[in-house]
């Protein structure tokens, strides 16, 4: 399931009210047991196959920039990563005209109000505390993933 650049499968969800978009959900995390277990909440969503998974940000920027129409509607990202950090590649998509729209959720370890507040500064569109349990974990994941379906978001091809 994990590779170094991706792995992604076409998608049957719906998303942007009831529009048939198969476009994925980027995670961006390190931790093989973490991406394992928000592997399983996905599955468990039948959602599965429009996760692709990037175990470092270098990888994950290389992807997004050679995309071509096949661009996430949404990124989770793990603050705690190694080679490019997690804030540094929020800079860069954030500077980017082509993937400053794409919505990023900060996934992290703490709740520290300054890190929240630093995610934000840098144009995240939301934070997550980590999950202690994988209840609360599928719970996050349900409720973040149905938010950006719900919601309508710009043309990114």
């Amino acid at each position: 399931m994990i590779a170094n650049t991706a792995v992604h499968a076409t998608g049957k969800s719906t998303v942007n009210g009831g529009v048939d978009d198969a476009r994925p959900i980027l995670l961006i995390e390190s931790d093989f047991q973490y991406a394992v277990a928000i592997s399983r909440a996905f599955r468990e969503l039948q959602l599965l196959d429009r996760l692709v998974i990037c175990v470092d940000c270098e990888n994950a920027l290389a992807r997004l920039r050679h995309a071509n129409g096949g661009r996430p509607h949404l990124i989770l990202l793990d603050l705690e990563m190694p080679r490019m950090s997690a804030l540094g590649f929020l800079k860069a998509v954030k500077r980017d005209e082509a993937l400053q729209m794409i919505p990023v959720v900060a996934l992290a370890d703490t709740d520290d109000a300054e890190c929240v507040s630093r995610c934000y500064g840098l144009g995240a569109a939301g934070y997550m505390v980590k999950h202690d349990t994988y209840a609360d974990l599928l719970d996050k994941v349900t409720a973040v993933c149905g938010y950006w379906d719900l919601s309508r978001l710009p043309s990114l091809d």
